[in-house]
């Protein structure tokens, strides 16, 4: 069995490296789960591989989940075995095996991470070599910079899933009171549109 050994850097970001080995017959979704292991990432988050060319332009995107729904899905009358691109459907992590898609000795890909804000990665295959029966794959074998500041500050949210808004005090704490106090503060008629009948609940506080 042969292993590959990529390098992986994150958008512009020069301090950061990272050099994976992972064995031919290992899934993209063995890949992204090394990924998010070793940058602490949230595995709640939608992420996608690109086979790209040498220029990094996108050629096959590979899915962490299947969002295509079930009613449209292209079915195989034969039930016949093969790749996934022949059966004409969203090609997932789990079903893709690296060296199905590694056909070049510098294959580029990318790394999507968090459609939202579209954390990139650039990946390029390095090298290839026969695995070594004493280790485990994947394994890091170079890492150079700590989490892009991006990355660790990025909150850890399942997509879709709205963040509970708790409007409930402690018995003990003093209750807030009314808004009119911030009649007080300077500029507060900008904030407050109290000629149109403002309403606060048009203020996002993620903003």
């Amino acid at each position: 069995m042969i292993i590959y050994k990529f390098k992986t850097r994150f958008e512009d970001n020069d301090d950061f490296l990272r050099e994976i080995e992972l064995r031919a017959d290992q899934t993209f979704e063995d890949f992204h789960q090394a990924i998010l292991g070793n940058l602490g990432l949230d595995p709640g988050m939608l992420a996608s591989f690109y086979i790209c060319d040498h220029r990094y332009r996108k050629l096959k995107e590979i899915h962490l989940v299947d969002k295509t729904p079930h009613e449209t899905r292209d079915e195989d009358p034969d039930g016949e075995e093969g790749p996934p691109e022949n059966k004409n459907k969203t090609l997932l992590m789990h079903e893709c095996t690296l060296k199905d898609y590694i056909d070049d000795p510098h294959q580029r890909l990318m790394f999507l991470y968090d459609p939202m804000n579209q954390w990139t990665f650039y990946i390029e295959l390095v090298k290839i070599n026969p695995a070594d029966k004493s280790q485990t794959y994947p394994r890091f074998i170079k890492s150079v910079g700590p989490v892009p500041q991006e990355l660790a500050a990025t909150p850890k949210q399942i997509p879709g899933v709205e963040p509970p808004m708790d409007f409930v005090y402690d018995q003990e704490e003093e209750h807030p009171g009314d808004l009119s106090d911030y009649d007080q503060i300077e500029g507060a008629d900008d904030f407050f549109d109290t000629d149109q009948g403002g309403n606060n609940d048009d203020f996002d506080p993620e903003r």
